[in-house]
């Protein structure tokens, strides 16, 4: 799946997106793969920083692997993200750069969720609302049939 999306530059503002296992057939099934979550104090014009990685939640069947990553990019502006998992692992990638692989992954369903979070105090200068950030295009697919096109 891939998720395009320009960060927020807003004080105090963390854009995320991640997904998270339904657990509709099994209170284990709650892993979740985090695509990014980037901090606006991490955004820069030529070089941000971003977490992903796998976060076990209540699943003992996956270990938490969570990195910080570098990026040559301001991701202020638009930047897509990639998730590919299966029984092989999952792959993290944006802009056609894989920035974290791991050889697990959830094998259940999972859901998309994609949100700006205000984190900490509000104790900048900055108090203006709405905080922002931009979702330009979200676009899915089933990794064994897009491997099969020609």
């Amino acid at each position: 799946m891939d998720v395009t999306v320009s960060a927020s530059v807003d004080e105090g503002c963390m854009l995320a997106a991640w997904l998270v296992g339904t657990e509709h057939l099994s209170e284990r099934d709650s892993g979740e793969i985090c695509i990014f979550e980037i901090d606006a104090d991490a955004v820069g014009e030529g070089k941000s920083h971003a977490r992903c990685g796998l976060k076990a939640h209540s699943d003992a069947r996956l270990a938490t692997d969570m990195t910080k990553v570098v990026l040559p990019l301001d991701t202020s502006k638009p930047h897509t993200w990639t998730a590919i998992w299966g029984p092989s692992g999952t792959l993290i990638g944006c802009e056609g750069m894989i920035v974290k692989r791991m050889p697990q992954s959830p094998g259940y369903p999972l859901f998309l969720m994609i949100d700006l979070f205000e984190i900490g105090p509000r104790t900048g200068t900055d108090t203006s609302y709405p905080k922002t950030a931009h979702i330009h295009r979200v676009r899915g697919w089933d990794a064994v049939s897009a491997s099969d096109r020609k």
